[in-house]
């Protein structure tokens, strides 16, 4: 049989509008050819994998072959039985997704639920174009079937042009400009989801009686029947008036009984609806519900975190907008999920869900559940002090909420932070400060609320951490850090060989620099440290061994800083072993640096590492010396070749006689214990000078000169005679 002609174009039409995203559509028939694809050619990942979904087909395992269709990701294709039947599927969707998966993107088994009216509409079309092929006429039946679909397609064609990411609300417009009815109304019992779309303002009064009628006596009629129901002649009672609408009320359904309904109206003395636009109703049910699957949650029914987001991104866009952002999370949620279960803990957000839907107003512009047990709403015309107060009132509420009977002593509560929005501001940067306003009040207390202020300097940090936290994560995957060098000069032997130490520089998306206070900061917060020093000692050892031989022949002295947070992993000694065994540059001319408070805080840590790396021959120092006094007994366990004097008291050298006198206590220790000392932050040749009047050995900073890339440093390495034995090592630091 040859290759039936078949265009699916539609069909990839109606996919991409359910998820844009969508790279590549194709169509197989049930033995493998391919019908149509969107360029005309086929795909190799997804050709494999139809030989052996059709291999398994074949012996008759239907359900191996469906979980081989859908085995891989969205990235490599998935495969979709076309049909009602999926044991003998009358064609196979192919569906290739985006190469990197976005956190708001569906994954495979939601696409297919949400394509599967989408894949019975298709069978039919295959099925009715196989048979016009074998008898060259087409039934009636299956020409209203085209049109119903070339309708369906129109409506999905609409919604996929609306710029906002509402797909629920573009999906009702759209339905109600094709129907021609005054408005649709949506009523989800079960999420408590309601949405009205009318091509035209209407009173509010108006609104609310068909409110009710949804929710009340049409409901219950459409539960009744199970079935679509054409009303002409409407009343609230049997006793009202007669109201102006015709309506057609179709059940949503959900096993045996409906979860909702969805209602189109429209005036009768202008327009009757139709048995047509009832069929009609019933095709945008399942687009309806699929919009609805991927723009709210699926827990509480709240509208998801990107509808949340965009919505944000277009008030942020209207001039004069004056808004704010309420950010709120559920404290210690994980004790009841530990004490109660995890269904009670979803019984908590559900309850909470629905606090936040009955807190609404004409303030409240939108609520959403972003994830887990963290909750958001944007409001509208709203101060800072109006925000707080509502923030207030719902975290009253919350507090408010009794314990359920079986569950005694469960207190729910949460803590809040509020935002406004300012001109000019992304919605990232706006959530990210009321998401910083929400973790501080956490630290404060929990169960209170929080007002960003530019003058809380904790919160301040706190954001831009958060901010330079997600650009830290995209970093590492862009590969942003580049290594800089900044000499450290022998003070007062000039047969001393010069040292360096190495410093990590990053750029933003934007190629600008980042400054490494506020990286370091953010890596500190959020444990990335340990990453960091990772990355560091592997770029750092490599781009030395490149030039080891130079490095041995002008014994250049290097180390490399560990922090806290790396020294207390047990395997990051083994990762440092294994990189220096891979390298031929001398372990004897490195220096691993962690700081004097990361010593003391874990003495037996700070051991462990040491006798690891020590025995191939490396040496250590401490850096920032001076600022953990509280006992120098570590000192006696700890085998250090040098100390670096902390910068705050070399800034202060020449006004401050206590500075002078902790460098001169620094002095002393090193001396009794054979140590060298590097004074950092020399910025001026006064302070250079009082440091070699001093004694101190090695100063580094700008008065010796500023930090330059390291492949520059290390390309003006020229083959020399071998030197004289270099002192202990300066060092290497990942910051400034």
């Amino acid at each position: 049989m040859s290759t039936p002609a078949f265009d699916a174009a539609p069909y990839a039409q109606i996919v991409r509008s359910l998820f844009a995203r969508t790279r590549r559509v194709l169509l197989y028939g049930p033995d493998g050819r391919l019908w149509w694809s969107e360029d005309g050619s086929d795909s190799l990942d997804l050709r494999a994998q139809l030989e052996q979904v059709n291999a398994l087909m074949r012996r008759r395992d239907f359900d191996g072959a469906l979980r081989q269709a859908r085995a891989a990701d969205l990235a490599g294709g998935l495969l979709l039985p076309v049909g009602a039947d999926e044991q003998a599927p009358l064609a196979w969707l192919g569906i290739v997704g985006p190469e990197k998966r976005n956190a708001s993107d569906p994954d495979a088994s939601a696409l297919a639920q949400a394509l599967r009216p989408v894949l019975l509409l298709l069978g039919r079309d295959v099925a009715g174009a196989a048979q016009l092929r074998r008898q060259r006429y087409a039934s009636l039946q299956a020409a209203e079937q085209t049109a119903e679909l070339r309708w369906l397609l129109a409506t999905a064609n609409q919604a996929g042009r609306d710029n906002g990411a509402d797909r629920l609300e573009a999906t009702l417009n759209a339905c109600v400009t094709h129907l021609g009815c005054d408005g649709l109304m949506l009523w989800l019992e079960d999420r408590q989801l309601e949405r009205i779309v009318t091509r035209k303002p209407m009173p509010a009064g108006e609104i609310e009686t068909l409110r009710r009628l949804a929710r009340g006596s049409l409901l219950q009629e459409v539960t009744r029947r199970r079935r679509t129901t054409i009303v002409a002649k409407l009343r609230e009672t049997p006793e009202s008036e007669l109201l102006p609408w015709t309506v057609i009320a179709a059940p949503i359904p959900e096993g045996d009984a409906p979860r909702g309904l969805i209602m189109a109206f429209a005036n009768r003395d202008t327009r009757r609806l139709s048995q047509r636009e009832a069929r009609r109703l019933e095709h945008i049910i399942p687009r309806v519900l699929a919009a609805t699957e991927m723009e709210h949650d699926a827990l509480t029914g709240l509208p998801a975190r990107h509808v949340f987001e965009d919505r944000v991104r277009t008030m942020l866009g209207q001039s004069g907008s004056n808004a704010c952002i309420v950010y709120a999370d559920l404290d210690q949620l994980h004790v009841t999920n530990d004490l109660f279960g995890f269904a009670a803990g979803d019984e908590v957000l559900k309850r909470i869900a629905a606090l936040w839907r009955a807190h609404s107003s004409q303030r409240v512009g939108l609520v959403s559940r972003f994830a887990g047990d963290r909750f958001v709403a944007l409001l509208n015309d709203c101060t800072l002090n109006q925000g707080r107060a509502w923030a207030e009132s719902m975290r009253q509420a919350i507090e408010a909420l009794p314990a359920p009977p079986d569950r005694a002593g469960l207190r729910v509560t949460a803590s809040f932070g509020v935002a406004a929005a300012t001109a000019g501001e992304t919605p990232e940067h706006l959530l990210a400060t009321a998401e910083t306003a929400c973790k501080g009040a956490k630290d404060r207390g929990r169960n209170r609320v929080e007002v960003f202020a530019q003058t809380d300097k904790s919160l301040v940090q706190r954001r831009d951490d958060l901010q330079i936290f997600r650009d830290l994560s995209d970093a590492f995957e862009q590969n942003r850090f580049v290594l800089y060098a900044q000499a450290i000069e022998p003070l007062w032997d000039p047969t001393r060989a010069r040292r360096y130490e190495i410093l990590i520089r990053m750029r933003d998306d934007a190629d600008e620099p980042v400054a490494p206070s506020r990286f370091i900061s953010a890596a500190t917060r959020y444990q990335l440290l340990p990453q960091l020093d990772r990355w560091v000692t592997r770029r750092a050892i490599a781009s030395l061994d490149a030039h080891a031989a130079q490095i041995r022949a002008h014994n250049v002295a290097f180390s490399i800083n560990v922090s806290g947070q790396s020294l207390v992993q047990p395997d990051f000694a083994d990762f440092v072993r294994t990189t220096l065994k891979g390298a031929t540059v001398p372990p004897e001319l490195l220096v691993f640096e962690f700081t004097e408070s990361a010593a003391i805080s874990d003495i037996a840590a700070a051991r462990r590492f040491i006798d690891r790396i020590g025995a191939l021959g490396a040496k250590f120092a401490l850096d920032d010396f001076g600022t953990g006094f509280s006992s120098l007994a570590y000192l006696k366990s700890l085998p250090v070749s040098a100390l670096k004097i902390d910068g705050s008291f070399v800034r202060d050298l020449l006004t401050d006689e206590r500075s002078e006198g902790v460098i001169r206590a620094v002095l002393q220790i090193a001396a009794q214990l054979g140590l060298d000392t590097v004074a950092e932050y020399v910025e001026t040749g006064a302070i250079a000078e009082r440091l070699r009047a001093l004694g101190v050995t090695y100063g580094q900073g700008y008065a010796f000169g500023a930090p330059v890339p390291l492949d520059a440093v290390l390309a003006g390495l020229q083959p020399a005679a071998p030197m004289a034995a270099p002192g202990p090592a300066a060092q290497l630091a990942t910051r400034a």
